[in-house]
């Protein structure tokens, strides 16, 4: 995988701002450094070798007659049968690369290439026959990109890039920061950043020489159209499965795997197992805190497998925490788990490039406890008014801190208790969308009610969609097109490329995917939990060594962190961090309050961080001499393609 960008030649300032770009985008690629002025636009990648090491990759991947040119990130699953298919066309290949095969699928197939390719990807493409380039984001969101809405056309992997290289104004979106209030992460097609939007997974974006940009899908959404009727086979979920595995074990690199005490990636372990591999297990440990370090059954595990395990400590303070996070995120991002997935990844690359993770089961499959959630709904309305009353005034620690089954189960009452008698879909929003609490919300200056940005976001993304078949169906579309993307998948990349690690995701596989599209709500859900068809699979494959609890993923234990090691150092920095968005003195009140507000307290100082960094890539842009954005009354270098 790697760091791409490009950018509309203007003036005499693309090696400035190509070497700009080349710098911000390092980290995601540190095998190689490449920068081409072609077709009007500045090129940029760096590049991380993963297949084919040779020093013959070289970027802008360019076709026979250099007719088409493409900057690459991704990994492209099965790609040899369609080398093989276009070799039998007549196109001839200098490296034996996945990203070359992209390169002359699209100039046989043109965007049909698109729903033929099985991975992970964003990538554009300078075609100088049609005068256009295209993006393409992959079907899920795995590998991000996003672009500048300004007078000057620019792409990137990571958004601080095109602020530090003067293609944006760098201005804050006060509507990013209010759908971060609500979900503590910045649903598309936001930032954070007003000039800059993210390309929509499963989506291309095609820019022609005279200014014009078309959008358009080229994969049907998930989840929008009803199951079919019948219960898919497990027997031909648990082939794919295998298939997926072991198509995402090829490499010219050591690939391992993320360990924790869930059903996914403990499936994801036993299937390399029986796929012929031995990878490297990596896991995180909290020792001290009880139920959120799940490292002795990741052991336990490992063992029965046969396979090498190594145990992460974490000891991390708050401010190491704060900045690395800051570091590692262009967007505004509260999820705390980024902060032992940033540790995990450093440590797993000291050992491997590549590592799988189990991200994606419990969104396809519907193993979340707010998929089930909609039940309590009608079990609610047989309860006397005034015990829902009691039930609407719970004070529930929120996200990370909701500590065992039973404060999960009181949560979600509560909040279904206070949405009173709303739809299915307000019922929703309020689990969801209701990440801050009011006093948290009083600390970020400007922001309004959680509910009026959560429902924007619901209109926008259309998850009131009956087509679907279900409310649950119509939940897994919307989570697909948000939470998905812009949650758990940028933690991911993020995180790992921060490093310059790989990180893949068998269970996004298109045809795992697909399956999951298929299977009827019943076949995933029950009363009791969700997610059964990869249970059931689980049960057979993954050796039974006990121990756990329930189910954490690399949670972090913020409440004791907050109330002990990180209360003086998070106090002191909060009362000296003050910004345009966050009033720090009042985010300091809140920590001192004696209440638990640690998830609020996290998100404070994410967004405030978030920030601080936003205004140093704008200073950086001031220093290149180049000002912000360009000047809208340049004309593009060159006027067509070349």
């Amino acid at each position: 995988m790697c760091g791409i960008a490009g950018f509309e030649l203007r003036g005499d300032d693309g090696e400035v701002v190509g070497g700009s770009l080349l710098h911000s985008l390092r980290k995601r690629g540190p095998d190689g450094d490449f920068f081409e002025q072609r077709g009007g636009y500045g090129l940029v990648q760096t590049r991380l070798a993963v297949i084919d090491l040779s020093d013959h990759v070289r970027y802008p991947m360019s076709n026979e007659d250099g007719t088409l040119c493409l900057v690459f990130n991704g990994e492209i699953y099965g790609y040899m049968d369609l080398r093989r298919e276009l070799e039998r066309a007549g196109h001839r290949f200098a490296t034996d690369c996945d990203a070359e095969v992209v390169l002359h699928g699209f100039e046989e197939w043109g965007p049909e290439l698109f729903p033929r390719l099985n991975g992970m990807f964003a990538l554009a493409l300078v075609d100088s026959r049609r005068n256009e380039i295209t993006l393409a984001r992959d079907r899920s969101g795995i590998k991000p990109l996003v672009m500048t809405t300004g007078p000057r056309f620019a792409f990137a992997s990571d958004a601080m890039a095109l602020v530090s290289a003067g293609l944006s104004d760098g201005d804050v979106d006060r509507g990013s920061v209010a759908e971060f209030g609500a979900f503590h992460y910045v649903p598309f097609p936001g930032t954070g950043i007003k000039d800059i939007e993210q390309v929509e997974p499963g989506t291309m974006v095609t820019r022609s020489a005279d200014g014009k940009t078309e959008v358009r899908r080229w994969t049907p959404l998930f989840f929008d159209q009803p199951p079919a009727s019948q219960e898919v086979d497990l027997a031909e979920l648990e082939s794919a499965l295998l298939e997926s595995v072991s198509r995402q074990l090829v490499a010219d690199v050591e690939v391992g795997v993320f360990l924790s005490g869930g059903v996914d990636s403990s499936l994801l372990a036993a299937l390399a197992v029986e796929a012929g591999a031995r990878p490297r297990a990596f896991t995180v440990s909290f020792q001290g805190h009880g139920d959120y370090d799940e490292s002795d059954r990741a052991a336990r595990l490992a063992e029965s497998l046969g396979i090498p395990h190594q145990i992460e400590t974490m000891d991390t303070g708050f401010l190491e925490a704060v900045e690395s996070v800051a570091g590692a995120y262009d967007v505004p991002f509260a999820d705390s788990s980024a902060i032992p997935m940033l540790a995990l990844s450093r440590f797993a690359r000291s050992e491997v490039t590549v590592a799988m993770s189990g991200t994606g089961g419990d969104d396809l499959f519907a193993g979340y406890y707010r998929h089930r959630a909609h039940r309590l709904r009608s079990a609610i309305g047989y309860l006397p008014d005034r015990l829902v009353k009691r039930l609407g005034e719970i004070e529930v620690d929120q996200g990370s801190e909701r500590r065992s089954g039973i404060n999960l189960a009181r949560s979600y009452l509560s909040r279904i208790a206070k949405a009173g008698a709303g739809d299915d879909h307000e019922q929703y929003l309020a689990l969801v969308g209701e990440s801050t609490s009011d006093p948290g919300l009083g600390a970020i200056r400007g922001t309004g009610e959680t509910r009026t940005a959560s429902e924007g976001v619901a209109s926008r993304l259309g998850l009131d969609n009956p087509s679907s078949g279900s409310i649950l169906r119509e939940i897994q579309r919307f989570e697909m097109r948000s939470y998905l993307p812009g949650d758990l998948l940028t933690k991911e990349d993020r995180a790992s490329m921060s490093v310059g690690l790989e990180a893949r995701v068998p269970l996004l596989d298109e045809a795992v995917a697909d399956l999951a599209d298929r299977m009827p709500d019943r076949q995933k859900l029950s009363l009791r939990g969700g997610k059964l068809p990869l249970r059931q699979i689980a049960a057979k494959k993954v050796p039974a060594v006990g121990g756990g609890g329930r189910k954490r993923g690399f949670a972090v234990p913020l409440h004791d962190l907050f109330a002990g090691r990180w209360r003086n150092e998070a106090g002191t920095w909060f009362r000296e961090s003050s910004t345009s968005l966050i009033d720090g003195t009042a985010a300091a009140d809140l920590l001192d309050s004696g209440t638990s507000h640690a998830t609020d307290l996290w998100a404070l100082a994410a967004l405030t961080a978030w920030e601080r960094r936003l205004d140093e890539c704008r200073s950086a842009a001031l220093e290149l001499g180049k000002g912000v954005a360009g000047d809208p009354t340049d004309e593009p270098a060159g006027g067509k393609f070349t």
